[in-house]
């Protein structure tokens, strides 16, 4: 493989940690194999970077070609159909002619995977590995069966098309701008979500108890949200939409008409 050649490891990711720590051990490994080579991760959705984010990242450190290597499990052939196009938009929109993408056959369909898993198994079989016993304590906490008061629910939506849309930093933006306005869970009580729906309105926020839909969100955006919403108690018109049987809009796209 030349070394103007990019890897992007491609994953799921997740509301903890963990997704985030073990793409970070698999690209470490890359690196160690080859230190010359530009390695890196991409989450489709739960996680940052997004895709387009790694790609712009590999063209700006001189990469003329960028390996995308899918290594999550199972694999969405609609998904992957999806992440193509999600690609050709990017290379339209950002690189030049030089610059190319091409992405590996999904991990299921490696016959390396079998081997793998054999070999996991071959070495865990014997291992003092505790055993898991029915004689624990319950893993239901009381703590998880609370609903802690709140003035507000927001969701906010980490499905694939919003992470690729830039929910990922709409996410820190909000962590930043709440914590700025000394806003805790009792005045907005937040949960990163799947996807709801929507996806050409994306970024999405959904306000509870008015049942308002944030669309187009940036960080600006988030700002006069926290500002003008959450702390006044108005909603910011320019980003509000809600439920109706009509097609709507993006604030960008309402701009250009």
């Amino acid at each position: 493989m030349k070394k103007d050649t990019a890897v992007i490891l491609l994953g799921r990711g997740g509301y903890s940690s963990a997704p985030r720590e073990q793409m970070n051990r698999l690209v470490e490994a890359l690196r160690e194999n080859d230190a010359d080579r530009l390695a890196t991760s991409a989450f489709i959705d739960g996680g940052s970077p997004a895709l387009p984010d790694a790609l712009g990242l590999c063209a700006a450190r001189g990469m003329r070609r960028a390996l995308v290597v899918p290594v999550h499990l199972p694999t969405d052939r609609n998904l992957a159909n999806w992440l193509a196009r999600v690609v050709q938009r990017w290379l339209h929109h950002n690189a030049d002619e030089d610059f190319t993408v091409h992405m590996t056959p999904p991990l299921g369909d490696a016959p390396e995977l079998a081997g793998a898993v054999l070999a996991l198994v071959a070495r865990c079989a014997d291992a003092p590995i505790r055993p898991l016993s029915a004689n624990h304590a319950s893993p239901n906490s009381p703590e998880w069966s609370r609903i802690p008061p709140h003035s507000y629910h927001a969701l906010l939506c980490r499905g694939p098309r919003c992470n690729t849309a830039g929910s990922g930093e709409i996410a820190q933006a909000l962590k930043q701008c709440l914590k700025a306005n000394n806003m805790g869970d009792d005045a907005v009580l937040v949960a990163q979500t799947g996807c709801l729906y929507p996806c050409n309105l994306g970024p999405i926020m959904v306000v509870y108890p008015e049942g308002v839909w944030y669309s187009g969100l940036t960080e600006k955006g988030v700002e006069r949200i926290v500002e003008d919403h959450f702390a006044g108690g108005r909603a910011v018109a320019r980003y509000a939409r809600y439920p109706s049987q009509q097609a709507q809009q993006r604030p960008a796209e309402v701009e250009q008409i």
